[in-house]
């Protein structure tokens, strides 16, 4: 009976095992045999599209090395939700057309909404969209965009900005809320979004990207967007000097729970005075970016509308979040040679355990004209300044031009909330707290009413190091100053009408 048994079983599994194909194997496909580098790309671009329409994978195995060359009408090579590349290096010339290698980006559709204006903003408040029926069941990924602009115009440039929102529901509820309420302001909020149902983890693990000298257009790594859960994981991208500019080595959208972990990214297409960023990122929440080692002569960050970001192992150059955003936490961080870069950022920016070379902490771009109140958190920090950079907080412009809309009309400082802090740098030297790179009008400035510094240790032998301003700050509020070294004996102690 026992023949007859395993026979039965194996005509069982048959069907399953058909419905499940294995990987495709590059090396079956013949890629490294490919004619071209231009052939070769096609072939690749082939076997993904087999994959997706399969059911199943790429295999890498087995590759050691991939020369492509971007040929004439290109388009990006789709993926699926997992890719381990096995530690290849792809080797990439393109002199036809700026492209992103990989991309994974379905679409996020319009909404309907049929309730009241005010019931929407109270939906998107309180996290309950139950009362819009094509949410009312199942897991969605929603994208809310406030029609109103943020910013209406940046200050030198031809444009505005728009605060955006990510949100996961189930069954219509929520657990998530916007950055800042939607509700009695002047918004008026679309939503787009997919169903997510029991979508797989997306993936994306041991690739080394060389882009090639001679290229003379941009090749990106990935173009990825609406994902709820996302890994990248061991990824390396080298780029040669050259004279192209605004680079985005990796473009991540509309995405939730997203990790960045062991990335290295040598250099981007830009220069000091313009921008190429290696992490492009727009409305993404819940991210974490473990062990990043980056730099570029910009800065590898631009992102915006980050809600909840977490950086912790990394040595990088810059980090930015412009437009709007909400809590940003460092942790064993080294940042050197440049500054962090804030706009419209509130709750909490928090560094703890982090080291500054030659750097500027916290820079609010003034281009945006917005200023609202945060928390500044440091903790166990060291802090080594140059005579170039020595200023805790260079705080933009708080002039006479007011923002259009009335939750950003008061201009702000952060609270500060300092515990442990080591200084060092060249004798006679002091840091600033607040520098200014423009005038300061008379209206007073809001939100700070606390600068408290424990744990303050200087290598030079002066009771308080810190200069408080380098202009004249009035204030809406009077300011509590409280500082003590390392051992607890006090320092300064004083309430401040204005700094």
């Amino acid at each position: 009976m026992k023949p007859l048994l395993a026979i039965a079983a194996a005509l069982l599994l048959a069907p399953l095992c058909h419905a499940q194909p294995g990987p495709i194997s590059l090396l079956q496909r013949g890629i490294t045999a490919a004619a071209t580098d231009s052939a070769r790309f096609r072939l690749l671009r082939q076997a993904h599209l087999d994959a997706l329409a399969a059911g199943t994978t790429v295999s890498y195995q087995g590759i050691d090395t991939l020369r492509l060359d971007i040929p004439p009408g290109a388009q990006p090579i789709p993926l699926g939700p997992h890719n381990d590349f096995c530690h290849t290096v792809i080797q990439v010339r393109n002199t036809n057309s700026d492209l992103f290698l990989f991309q994974l980006a379905p679409p996020l559709l319009p909404i309907p909404t049929p309730i009241p204006a005010d019931s929407l903003l109270a939906a998107i408040d309180h996290g309950d969209y139950r009362s819009i029926p094509a949410l009312a069941q199942g897991r969605w990924l929603i994208q809310v965009v406030d029609s109103t602009p943020w910013v209406g115009q940046r200050t030198g440039h031809t444009y505005g900005h728009y605060r955006q929102e990510l949100i996961r529901t189930h069954n219509g509820l929520s657990p998530d809320r916007p950055a800042m309420p939607y509700s009695a302001t002047p918004s008026r909020p679309h939503l787009f979004g997919r169903p997510i149902g029991n979508d797989t983890a997306f993936l994306l693990a041991n690739i080394t990207l060389l882009r090639h000298p001679a290229s003379t257009h941009k090749t990106y790594l990935l173009n990825l967007e609406g994902q709820l859960r996302a890994t990248l994981r061991s990824v390396a991208v080298a780029t040669p000097q050259s004279d192209m500019t605004d680079d985005r080595i990796i473009r991540i959208y509309h995405c939730a729970s997203v990790t960045l972990d062991s990335l290295t990214l040598l250099g981007t297409y830009s220069r000091t005075n313009h921008s190429g960023y290696g992490l492009l990122m727009d409305n993404c929440r819940d991210t974490r970016v473990l062990h990043l080692h980056a730099r570029s002569n910009w800065g590898i960050f631009g992102t915006n509308n980050m809600h909840t970001t977490t950086l912790s192992h990394c040595n990088f150059d810059r980090f930015d979040i412009h437009c709007y955003g909400r809590d940003v936490t460092f942790r064993h961080c080294t940042l050197s040679h440049s500054y962090n870069q804030f706009s419209s950022v509130v709750g909490t920016i928090a560094f703890d355990s982090c080291t500054f070379t030659d750097f500027t902490p916290l820079l609010i771009e003034p281009s945006y004209n917005a200023y609202p109140h945060f928390l500044l958190l440091m903790h166990d920090c060291r802090w080594h300044l140059t005579r170039q950079r020595h200023t805790l907080i260079n705080a933009g412009h708080h002039d006479t031009l007011l923002p259009s809309r009335p939750e950003l009309r008061t201009k702000c400082l952060p609270d500060i909330f300092i515990d442990g802090l080591t200084l060092s740098g060249p004798p006679l030297l002091r840091p600033l707290l607040l520098h200014y790179g423009g005038a300061v009008a008379p209206r007073p400035v809001g939100g700070i009413r606390h600068i408290v510094v424990t744990r303050l240790a200087a290598s030079r032998l002066m009771p308080w190091p810190f200069i408080l301003s380098d202009k004249k700050v009035p204030l809406a509020n009077p300011v509590t100053l409280f500082a003590s070294s390392p051992s607890g004996r006090p320092l300064r102690a004083s309430t401040l009408p204005s700094l």
